[in-house]
C-alpha cells in the first residue's frame, strides 16, 4: 500500500496505524502475547484489512495449537491464497522488526481499541441519518433500533465477562468482610420485615414476578415496595405505569401518606387544618427519587432508553425498576401469538436486567383457573398467558397438520378439563431423555422440560430414581363425564435415560400451561425466566366470613437463589398502604 493510499485512509476514519503494527509484531516476536491481545481485541478492531487478514491467521494458528512464527504464518497465508493480496512476505518481515517485549502492549492494545470504537460511533452516526430518511418505518422502531446499537457500542465489552475463580473468590471474600463490619441485607429492603427475610431484599440482576387477580391489591403493593425502596435506600426507583395514570397514582400516593381519602382530595373537599399536613407531606415525597412514567404501549427497548436517559440526566442512579403490568406491555413480533410473544418479553427483561445490573419487578396477571378451584391460592401454574410448551412427539405417531384443531386435557388444579390446541409449531430438533414409571408409563422429553411431582413442577434434569410425579389413571372418554371425581394420583420414577435427538414443537393452549400426555403432566411457563415469583393473595375478597379481615397474603412461588414460602401483611383498602403484622 502507498504513502498516498495511506494518507486517503487516514481522512476516512480514525485508526492507529503504528499501534496496529506494534501489536501484531509483538505476537510474532513473542507468541504469548496473543493470549492478552486475543481477550480484548475482535478482528474488526484493525483497521487495515490486511492486519486484519494477518490476525485472524495467527487466531487461526492459536486455536489451531500450531507454533506462532513467521515460516508458519507465511505458509498459513499462501495456503489460503492471500500471501500476495496483503503484500508478500515483506510485510510479515517488517512487522517483525516492530517490537521485541510486552511493556507497552496493554497501552498500544487500549489505542487500536479507542479507535475502534470511534469508528463504530461514526457508522452508527450515519445509520441514524440514513434511517431518518426512512419515513416508512415508525419512529418507535427507529427509536428502539437506534438505542440497542448505542447500548451495545456503550459497553465497550472488551471480554471483561471471563473471571477466574480466583478472582471472583476474592471479590466475594471482600463482599463478606464487608457485610461482618456493616450488617446488611445483600439487596434491596422493602421495609417488610418478614418479606425481606425470605428473599434477601431484591438483588441486582433479579427479575421478579408480582401476579395476582385483578383487585387483589398487585398496582397498590408495588407502588408501596417503589415508594419504600426509594425512601429507604435514597435511591432512583422508575414506576411504569401502562394502566393507570400518573396522576391517579400520586393522589393515591398523597392520600395513603395524609391519610385523606382519595375522593375528598380529588374533590378538593380539605379541612383548613389538613392543608399544613399536605404541604408538609408533599415536600418529604418530592425528595424522593421516584420516577412515574405512564406511557401507554411501552416496548422493552423504550423502557431501556427511558432508565439510561433518567442516569444521565438525574444525580441518583435508578436502582429498580417497576412494570405495571406484563401483558400491555408492546412486543417486537406483532406476527407471533400472544403466548410466544409475552415469553419473548420475559427473557428480553431478565436480560435487560442483567444488563442493567438492578432488580426488574414486572407484575402479571393469573389465568381465571384461580375462580374455577375450591382453594382460590394461587399456584405457578395459574400464570396467565404463561408460555409455549415445548413437547416431543415423533411424527410417525401424530400428524401435526390434523392436531391442530384438536383438544387436549390440561390440569386446573383439582381436575382435567377439555381444552382447544390453537397452535402448534416445529422448533427444531433437541437431545431428548425417556422417563419411565412404575405404572408403566413413558414420556419423551428435552432435559428442561417440567413435570409436575409432589413437591411442585421439576424439569427433567431434576428428576432422580423413586421421585413422586403426577399420574391420571383413568383418561377415558366416558370416566371423564364427572371429572371433579377423577383427581391425580402419584406414580414413581423407575427410570431415565438418554434416547436421541427428536422434534420439538411449540404448543399453544390459552388457559392453561400444562397438559396430560400419556397419563402423566407436564408443564413449561413464564416463569422459567423470573427469579422471583410472588403471588398476592386475600382470603376476604373470596370468603367474607374469613377470620382474617384485611390480610394480604405473599406467596413466594419461586426463588432462584433462596427458600420460598408466605408472609402476611396487613392491608389498609381505604388508604392503599400495607403494614408489618
Amino acid at each position: 500500500m502507498s504513502d498516498l493510499e495511506l494518507s486517503n485512509l487516514e481522512t476516512i476514519l480514525p485508526y492507529n496505524l503504528l499501534a496496529e503494527k506494534l501489536v501484531l509484531g509483538s505476537i510474532l516476536t513473542i507468541p504469548e502475547a496473543i493470549l492478552v491481545v486475543s481477550e480484548k481485541l475482535p478482528i474488526e478492531a484493525f483497521y487495515l484489512e490486511t492486519h486484519q487478514i494477518i490476525y485472524k491467521a495467527l487466531l487461526i494458528l492459536y486455536a489451531e495449537g500450531k507454533t506462532i512464527d513467521y515460516i508458519n504464518l507465511i505458509t498459513s497465508l499462501q495456503d489460503s491464497g492471500v500471501l500476495l493480496k496483503i503484500g508478500g512476505a515483506n510485510l510479515i518481515l517488517n512487522l517483525l522488526n516492530q517490537i521485541s517485549n510486552l511493556s507497552n502492549l496493554e497501552e498500544y492494545i487500549g489505542l487500536i481499541y479507542e479507535k475502534h470504537l470511534r469508528r463504530s460511533l461514526i457508522r452508527l452516526g450515519e445509520e441514524i441519518i440514513e434511517t431518518g430518511y426512512l419515513t416508512q418505518i415508525p419512529l418507535e422502531t427507529i427509536f428502539t433500533k437506534i438505542e440497542q446499537s448505542f447500548f451495545l457500542l456503550s459497553q465497550t465489552k472488551s471480554r471483561k465477562n471471563l473471571t477466574s475463580v480466583e478472582q471472583g473468590m476474592q471479590q466475594i471474600l471482600k463482599e463478606m468482610e464487608e457485610g461482618l463490619r456493616i450488617p446488611r441485607l445483600p439487596g434491596l429492603k422493602t421495609t417488610f420485615i418478614e418479606f425481606d427475610i425470605i428473599t434477601q431484599g431484591f438483588q441486582n440482576s433479579d427479575l421478579i414476578i408480582i401476579a395476582g387477580r385483578p383487585s387483589m391489591g398487585k398496582t397498590a403493593f408495588a407502588f408501596n415496595l417503589a415508594k419504600n425502596v426509594a425512601q429507604n435506600h435514597d435511591t432512583g426507583v422508575v414506576f411504569f405505569s401502562l394502566e393507570m395514570t400518573r396522576q391517579q397514582l400520586l393522589y393515591r400516593l398523597l392520600a395513603s401518606e395524609v391519610e385523606i381519602t382519595n375522593t375528598r382530595l380529588r374533590a378538593s373537599r380539605i379541612k383548613e387544618t389538613e392543608w399544613i399536613k399536605i404541604n408538609s407531606t408533599i415536600r418529604n415525597l418530592s425528595k424522593v427519587k421516584l420516577f412515574i412514567d405512564d406511557t401507554p404501549d411501552l416496548s422493552v427497548g423504550e423502557i431501556r432508553l427511558k432508565i439510561k436517559t433518567i442516569n444521565l440526566e438525574s444525580s441518583k442512579r435508578i436502582s429498580l425498576v417497576v412494570i405495571d403490568y406484563l401483558q400491555l406491555l408492546e412486543g417486537t413480533n406483532q406476527s407471533t401469538n400472544r403466548v410466544q410473544e409475552l415469553s419473548i418479553l420475559t427473557r428480553a427483561l431478565k436480560k435487560l436486567a442483567r444488563d442493567l445490573n438492578i432488580p426488574i419487578i414486572v407484575l402479571s396477571q393469573l389465568s381465571r383457573n384461580v375462580e374455577s378451584r375450591i382453594n382460590k391460592r394461587p399456584i405457578l401454574a395459574d400464570l396467565r398467558e404463561s408460555g409455549c410448551i415445548n413437547f416431543l412427539i415423533k411424527k410417525s405417531t401424530m400428524k401435526i397438520n390434523k392436531t391442530k384443531n384438536n383438544s387436549i386435557f390440561c390440569w386446573t388444579g383439582n381436575y382435567l378439563s377439555k381444552q382447544k390446541i390453537f397452535d402448534i409449531k416445529f422448533t427444531g430438533q433437541k437431545p431428548t431423555y425417556r422417563l419411565e414409571s412404575n405404572l408403566g408409563w413413558s414420556l419423551l422429553l428435552s432435559s428442561n422440560h417440567k413435570i409436575l411431582t409432589n413437591k411442585g413442577w421439576k424439569k427433567m434434569d431434576q428428576l432422580v430414581i423413586n421421585n413422586f410425579i403426577s399420574a391420571k389413571l383413568l383418561i377415558g372418554i366416558k370416566s371423564l363425564d364427572n371429572l371433579n371425581r377423577h383427581s391425580i394420583t402419584w406414580d414413581k420414577v423407575i427410570r431415565i435415560i438418554y434416547q436421541n435427538l427428536a422434534p420439538v414443537y411449540d404448543l399453544h393452549i390459552s388457559n392453561y400451561s400444562n397438559y396430560l400426555t400419556n397419563h402423566l403432566i407436564i408443564h413449561n411457563s413464564i416463569e422459567q425466566d423470573a427469579d422471583v415469583v410472588v403471588m398476592l393473595y386475600r382470603d376476604d375478597y373470596y370468603n367474607k366470613e374469613t377470620l382474617e379481615k384485611n390480610i394480604i397474603e405473599l406467596i413466594i412461588a419461586k426463588h432462584r437463589n433462596g427458600p420460598i414460602g408466605s408472609t402476611k401483611l396487613i392491608f389498609d383498602p381505604k388508604y392503599l398502604r400495607f403494614f408489618n403484622v
